[in-house]
């Protein structure tokens, strides 16, 4: 049942141990190895450590034991505290053996913590004991992830919240890969949080690790353009025919400026705007389908048109942007723009300001004497001939 092996001997040296002894000459064999190799090696511990790996309730458990320095793998007697592993579903062997290790095994199942004390013997009778402690815990319950994925639909720069929820034996520790820029999980709570100016799709792995093995869970987050609005002003309204309507539209969505273009149509009454800035109905004729005109983003979002030539008549404006790499597209509101039968008055500044200077009147020219005498008796002469015809 048992064998001695022969000890490592030395190179052009001999071991006196025999290879392969029978049961009886055991003792016998064990006093003439030590004797010859006490001085080869001294046994001084035990292998492993305490305590030792925790045992699952219910579940197979298995630690090994080895002395330190023992003759060349020389086996040696084991014993244990009696009666430390009683009752608990686990068993020492061997229990007063020979054997090169010893071995606790079993399925637990009882939990607490066992004190036992292992002790082993060499051929030299050195014996050598290490007291060890057990614990027998609670079965280990992998995590299970029990939230639902998130929406895949994200809105940029919009603040997102999402929590992975789990069971299993706690504390649980949470992570995450592929979540989008500016996005982070908390690995004690399971909370993703953060906004995120980048659209695009992202492929997401979460997992959770506890006790046992990990779980993960995937998910797709699709992080779409911003939404975007659309102002429309124009000046002046009413404007008189043949004058030039200012139109501003700005653009504002998103944590940046939008760029590109928009599209600016003017459209009367049963007429429509070319697309894609409009939808005419299928079959639309050509002469009733306006051309839009186009004007660039500046770095504020805003952009500027003069419309000119507009016939007198009722017209309904209309902006259009088709978006970009993190906005999307939109219409604006209709504006109504009327162009009415008038007269275009100058400038203001023509019209304000200082009257033009008088004329200067034309001096007097001087009179003699004799002229003024003459003067006054015709004067006289006037005056009595119409108090004679009175």
């Amino acid at each position: 049942m048992y064998s001695v092996r022969r000890l490592a001997a030395k190179p052009g040296r001999e071991s006196p141990c025999p290879e392969r002894p029978a049961r009886a000459l055991w003792i016998g064999a064990l006093i003439l190895c030590g004797a010859a190799s006490a001085s080869q090696a001294q046994l001084s511990g035990i292998r492993p450590q305490s305590p030792l790996p925790d045992a699952t309730l219910n579940h197979a458990y298995s630690v090994r034991f080895t002395p330190v320095n023992p003759f060349q793998g020389l086996p040696v007697l084991w014993s244990i505290t009696p009666g430390c592993l009683d009752g608990t579903g686990l068993a020492f062997t061997p229990q007063n053996g020979v054997a090169d290790s010893a071995r606790i095994a079993g399925v637990p199942t009882v939990r607490g913590k066992l004190q036992c004390t292992v002790s082993v013997q060499d051929a030299a009778e050195n014996v050598v004991s290490k007291g060890y402690e057990l614990s027998v815990v609670r079965g280990c319950n992998t995590p299970r992830i029990t939230s639902a994925p998130p929406p895949p639909a994200i809105d940029p720069d919009v603040p997102f919240g999402y929590t992975v929820t789990a069971t299993g034996r706690l504390p649980h520790v949470f992570s995450a890969l592929g979540l989008p820029p500016g996005f982070a999980i908390d690995p004690a709570t399971g909370v993703i949080s953060g906004t995120t100016e980048v659209g695009g799709t992202y492929a997401v792995t979460v997992a959770v690790g506890g006790c046992g093995r990990s779980v993960i869970q995937n998910f797709t987050l699709v992080v779409g353009p911003a939404s975007v609005t659309l102002a429309l002003a124009s000046t002046p309204n009413p404007a008189v025919f043949g004058q030039d309507i200012a139109v501003s539209v700005h653009v504002a969505g998103g944590a940046t400026p939008p760029t590109g273009s928009v599209l600016l149509c003017a459209i009367a009454a049963g007429r429509f705007c070319a697309p894609p800035a409009g939808t005419p109905p299928p079959g639309t004729p050509p002469d009733q389908i306006v051309m839009f005109s186009t004007a660039s983003l500046d770095a504020n979002g805003d952009a500027a048109f003069t419309l000119r030539g507009l016939a007198i008549q009722d017209y309904v404006l209309q902006a259009y942007y088709g978006g970009d790499a993190t906005h999307t597209a939109a219409h604006s509101t209709p504006v109504d723009q009327f162009v009415i039968k008038g007269v275009v008055l100058p400038p203001a500044s023509a019209r304000i300001g200082r009257a033009p200077a008088a004329a200067a009147p034309a001096p007097i020219p001087g009179l003699s004497l004799p002229m003024v005498a003459v003067l006054s008796l015709a004067i006289v002469l006037v005056a009595f001939a119409g108090a004679r015809r009175r």
